[in-house]
């Protein structure tokens, strides 16, 4: 058991960071650059390609494709996939024949206030709200970090998550930077012993996304950590981590009034071709899948499918799908084992549930779909990079490189309307 620390108090974590300010502000500019030269990579990659057209199920035009011209090609690929859901959300509610309610409540609802600011434009909302919220995360994670290892991790956290191939997402219409938020939020309450700040801000995570109810975990093993893990001084404190699973019961009622099945978030999954696995068997067919699809790319033929297609694109970008889920699954697997002995014992409990709960929801055709961006939201296995390549500055080199490259690539495809994860 890793060693006991007292809680850092509200001021201390103020002043932690502060010895070394330049190495703050270089994180936030980091972020901001990023952010800057993402939007100027979709937007060569769509107006150079095009933007591909997708089928009415998988998008929502009337509130997704609003600009025209040489604007769509800057504004509207943020609206894909999942952001053509949460506008949909937004614009006309929840319908139980759909499959919107395997989408939680907080970010539409918050999308559909901040579309008030922006004369109903969902698009522009949704990418100022993803924007904000990520700018918020990054600073909440550098001083969380700062005050647990120091200012040069915390700003390599930051650095690596900027970077990392699937960044983009935190400026889509999508609810991952507002999750990330939340969840580094209830981390730095938690350090210092705010119990009520860090449950809220837990019941508002689960409200935004199922894997929020995760965090009554790591919470409480920080609880008890701070009581020395000795149960008999429980007080009162401890209700405020019950908050947590109150997000999934308040959405869980709502379903149940609305439309009388309570479970419906689950039953949606459905829909993307997903069904209940065990986490080993989900990795197992990932590793098969990718396998398969080295043969399909190797073959360079169609006559044989050496992994099921049935509908979802060509056989060599679901072969690309699945090896890149594999790759990027096991370097989330290298980072929880290399931080288990390093990291906090709530930081590497945390990880493993938020890349083991998507595990088991395997999918049919992409059994590890979605795990590239699934990723972002483990802050802790990019602590563990940055704990890693501290004392390497070749691998902190080739980890830059490798994900900027990655990074433009996975762009790109994403703008022009292909699947990414």
């Amino acid at each position: 058991m890793k060693p006991q620390r007292p809680p850092v108090t509200p001021a201390e974590m103020e002043e932690q960071p502060g010895a070394q300010p330049s190495l703050f502000r270089r994180a936030l500019l980091v972020a901001a650059t990023t952010r800057a030269g993402i939007f100027l990579v979709g937007f060569a990659g769509a107006a150079l390609i095009g933007i591909q057209p997708g089928t009415w199920a998988r998008r929502y035009p009337a509130g997704a494709e609003v600009f025209h011209g040489v604007l769509r090609y800057l504004f509207n690929p943020w609206a894909h996939w999942d952001g053509a859901w949460y506008i949909k959300i937004a614009l006309n509610g929840y319908s139980d024949a759909d499959g919107t309610t395997a989408f939680f409540p907080l970010f539409p609802l918050v999308l559909r206030g901040c579309g008030v600011l922006f004369g109903g434009n969902l698009v522009l909302a949704g990418i100022s709200l993803s924007l904000a919220c990520y700018a918020a995360a990054m600073a909440v994670l550098y001083r969380l970090v700062a005050a647990e290892f120091g200012d040069r991790i915390a700003y390599r956290t930051v650095l690596y998550l900027s970077v990392f191939p699937t960044t983009f997402f935190f400026q889509a219409v999508y609810s991952e930077s507002l999750f990330l938020l939340l969840a580094v939020s209830c981390f730095r309450w938690s350090r210092a012993g705010r119990w009520r700040l860090a449950g809220l801000a837990g019941l508002l995570a689960t409200l935004t996304r199922s894997t929020g109810v995760l965090l009554l975990v790591p919470l409480g093993l920080m609880y008890y950590e701070s009581l020395g893990w000795t149960w008999r001084r429980t007080d009162s404190n401890v209700a405020s981590l019950l908050l947590i699973p109150e997000g999934l019961m308040a959405w869980m009622a709502y379903l149940a009034l609305a439309f009388g099945r309570p479970l419906l978030f689950a039953q949606s999954q459905g829909q993307w071709a997903r069904s209940l696995a065990a986490p080993n068997d989900t990795v197992w067919h990932g590793i098969v899948s990718a396998v398969q699809g080295i043969r399909q790319l190797i073959s360079h033929q169609t006559a044989k499918l050496y992994w099921p297609v049935q509908g979802h694109g060509s056989p060599y970008a679901l072969a690309v799908d699945n090896l890149t889920a594999l790759v990027f699954t096991a370097f989330a697997g290298c980072m929880l084992a290399y931080g288990a002995k390093r990291l906090p014992l709530a930081y590497s409990v945390y990880a493993a549930l938020a890349i083991g709960f998507p595990l088991l929801l395997r999918g049919v055709y992409q059994p590890l779909l979605s795990m590239p961006r699934f990723e972002l939201l483990a802050f802790p296995l990019f602590v563990a990079l940055a704990m890693f390549t501290d004392t390497r500055p070749r691998a902190h080199r080739a980890v830059v490189a490798v994900s900027l490259v990655l990074l433009a690539a996975l762009t790109v495809k994403f703008a022009v309307f292909a699947w990414v994860a």
